[in-house]
């Protein structure tokens, strides 16, 4: 990524000097706002809604971290970057304002999810979870001189239990903060700099390849993890073999910019960082043997795209150079089914991917309030080696739905992912039950209580839960909460 300043942008908040129409500019509105929910409700509920995506901040975007967006840009001399308005332990007397004058900042969010099935999956029940996210962040340009430079340090703190793989028996998580370890864990460990005049932008050390490519600031509006930081399909693809938050490993990413509105990056990173479970806190710096995995992805982020609104338009690809197992066949013969024999396996593991975000109707000029949509379609088509050769998913996001919350936002999305043919194959001839699609749909609404707090109460369906469909559909209910110190 670009020069970040480590903060996570809430998803609607990605747009340039935002300013927030008053009350007697967005009185009037309603009836064409409600003729336009009609009509984007019922495109979404058709599967239309192949909607280009939003413009997206050049910084990391971990989900549920509990950290809240930066000040609005004015025209008018910047407020402090730290008050008692902006998070909940305030300035610390001054001291964190002045600190961060000078080139050193720290973060501090904890975020938690409450989550009950009371119908359907495999059995019901509810299950807490949370994630305390804690960086460090030097200027090393004011800290030492170092034109254009930053370096940052981020730990995660992780507890609490799966309602999906506890309970439900998805594949999807209902709770993005579950994964990646319920313990301690250091993560990013990272060197960024800005060259030739912001052209050009290098990231390396211990990296979350996730936060640069296959993501958007719009995706963590959702709870799911179906949804929530980035497409789920390439974690299935190649088990232990990419990084979301709150994982990392060794690896370096490129970012040039040809022009404002694009840009072309590429990404090289460890294949292994799990190194078969002997790395469950972050903290063994030394390389795995499964390859390499290497990323690239294109963007155009205009601020007035199709409708004349600004976009996000991504296309990318990965490959992994390491060996991954197929998804029915036995060595020797047979499948897994009906063999004690382990899993063949394959060298080299790849897809292709296409993110669309899109603002797609704007309340008054300039201001963050308006309908945005997101589509997401990700390929593997291999079906020997691909669990899941194919995911799509698609949402609207509604920032300032009544007239009265305008930094509230209303949300639903639904994704699908779809599994191997070879995989239902194998598991008809064996008589087993067979795996199709599995689907989550997801409606919440997020209450911003404060700059620094929000709850968002939360309702998703799950249909075929791991695609099987004698699981019964799942009807899951509860909130997701955050904090910013």
């Amino acid at each position: 990524m670009t020069a970040k300043d480590s903060s996570k942008i809430p998803a609607t908040t990605c747009l340039e000097a935002p300013s927030q129409a008053s009350g007697p500019q967005r009185q009037g509105l309603a009836q064409r706002r409600a003729r336009l929910i009609l009509l984007a409700a019922t495109i979404g509920l058709f599967g239309a809604v192949a909607s280009p995506a939003l413009a997206q901040r050049d910084e990391p975007q971990e989900p549920g971290t509990g950290v809240s967006e930066e000040p609005e840009a004015s025209s008018e001399a910047p407020p402090p970057k730290y008050s008692w308005d902006t998070n909940l332990t305030g300035d610390w007397g001054g001291l964190r304002n002045t600190l961060s004058e000078k080139g050193f900042t720290v973060e501090l969010g904890y975020a938690m999810e409450f989550m009950a099935n009371p119908v359907g999956g495999d059995d019901q029940g509810q299950t807490y979870v949370h994630n305390v996210l804690l960086g460090l962040n030097f200027d090393l340009d004011k800290l030492i001189g170092l034109p254009n430079s930053k370096f940052r340090i981020r730990g995660s703190q992780r507890s609490g239990d799966s309602l999906s793989k506890d309970y439900i028996g998805n594949a999807f998580s209902v709770q993005q903060l579950y994964g990646g370890g319920q313990t301690w864990r250091l993560v990013e460990v990272e060197m960024d700099h800005d060259l030739f005049d912001g052209r050009l932008n290098l990231a390396y050390g211990r990296l979350a390849a996730t936060n640069d490519f296959l993501t958007s600031p719009l995706y963590c509006q959702f709870v799911s993890n179906a949804i929530c930081g980035q497409p789920p399909a390439p974690f299935f693809n190649m088990p232990d073999g990419i990084t979301a938050y709150p994982q990392a490993t060794w690896g370096a990413r490129a970012r040039v910019h040809p022009t404002q509105d694009t840009y072309l990056q590429v990404g090289v990173y460890d294949g292994d960082p799990g190194q078969e479970g002997r790395d469950d806190h972050g903290t063994d710096f030394t390389f795995g043997d499964n390859g390499v995995l290497i990323l690239t992805e294109a963007g155009y982020k205009p601020q007035q795209g199709l409708l004349g609104l600004p976009a996000a338009y991504k296309i990318g690809g990965y490959y992994h150079t390491g060996d991954f197992n197929d998804v029915a066949k036995a060595q020797g013969g047979g499948t897994i089914y009906n063999s004690a024999r382990a899993p063949q396996t394959h060298s080299g593991a790849s897809g292709i991917y296409t993110l669309v975000d899109q603002m797609l109707y704007r309340e008054e000029p300039g201001a963050t309030q308006g309908l945005y949509g997101l589509f997401v379609f990700v390929a593997a088509p291999d079906q020997q080696q691909n669990v899941i050769p194919y995911f799509v998913s698609g949402g609207l996001i509604y920032e300032g739905l009544f007239d009265a919350r305008p930094k509230d936002k209303a949300a639903f999305a639904v994704a699908s992912g779809f599994y191997s043919n070879d995989l239902r194959n194998a598991q008809s001839n064996a008589g087993v039950e067979k795996q199709h699609a599995e689907t989550i749909l997801e409606l919440n609404y997020q209450v911003q209580v404060t700059k620094f707090f929000y709850v968002r109460p939360d309702v998703q369906f799950v249909f075929n839960p791991s695609g099987y469909q004698d699981i019964d559909n799942a009807f899951v209910i509860g909130f997701e909460a955050g904090i910013d110190f």
